[in-house]
Formats: C-alpha cells, structure tokens, sequence
C-alpha cells in the first residue's frame, strides 16, 4: 500500500512538473459540438489559462467565460498530452415560445487536449456541463476542439 501511494504521489508530482504552455501564449480556432462555434485561450501561468466560447446551438447564441488548470500527462504517455478542470459562466439569449430571453449560468469543464510537436496545433475534446439561471441545466455538452497556437516554440 505504501509502494502505491508513493507511486500515485511521483506520477502526479511529474504531472504537475512538465509544463506544455507559455505564459502569455494565444490559441484560436473552432468548437463542434454542443455549443458549436469559436474558442480562445489565453495562458496566465504555465498550467491555467482563461477560455472564451462564443457559441450557438438549439436557438441559442452564448458566450462563455472559463478558467481552467491544466495538468500535463507528458511524463506518463506521449510529449504534449494532458487533461484538464475548471469553472466559469455564461450569458447569452434563446428563443422561448417565439420570444427572444435572457439566458445566463454557471459552468464546468472537464477535457483532455494535444499539443502537436511539429505543429503549432491543439486538439481538444471537453464535456461542458451548464446550470441556466433561468431555465433547466444542460448536462449533455461534449464537444471536440481544435486551436491554432500562436507563439508556438519548438
């Protein structure tokens, strides 16, 4: 038990070691999926970063506000892999019974991404669950990204 609790310790330790972003690096491009549309992040440190979604789906135009930190798995499958966790909220407008409303909410987030070595490249699928202020939650919102990294080192 011990032998297992020191190796849960070392992988996550080295999980957290191996850095896969830049602080101050830009990625951009587009979301299919539930919302389908444009997401952006912007790297604060080496392992969190913001990420905006601006989105539509089901008469629904939204924009979304995440943090999330990341966790770079390099160390234990392949160089540029890793998952990652986080919060934020949403605001937006739907169409109800022909009327335009006010949508707004909070979010989560859960994923894995790729950042491709010999490309400036990111390959992202994420479930997003949403709780509406106003209306029902919407718990079914997986969706596979894919970003251009602008500042890409290799």
């Amino acid at each position: 038990m011990k032998k297992q609790l020191f190796c849960v310790l070392i992988v996550m330790g080295a999980a957290r070691c191996a850095t896969a972003q830049s602080t101050g690096q830009v990625q951009v491009g587009g979301r299919l999926g539930l919302p389908l549309g444009v997401t952006g992040r912007y790297w604060f440190t080496e392992h969190s970063g913001g990420e905006g979604i601006l989105g539509i789906y089901n008469r629904t135009v939204s924009l979304t506000a995440l943090y999330e930190y990341h966790f770079d798995l390099s160390a234990l499958t392949v160089n540029g892999f890793g998952w990652y966790l986080g919060g934020g909220a949403h605001a937006g407008g739907r169409e109800i019974h022909s009327k335009a409303q006010f949508i707004g909410g909070l979010d989560a987030i859960a994923g894995a991404d790729y950042n491709f070595e010999a490309m400036p490249l990111n390959l992202s699928l994420d479930w997003k669950p949403a709780v509406h202020f106003q209306h029902s939650a919407e718990l079914a919102q997986f969706a596979i990204s894919v970003r251009y990294t602008f500042g890409y080192n290799n």
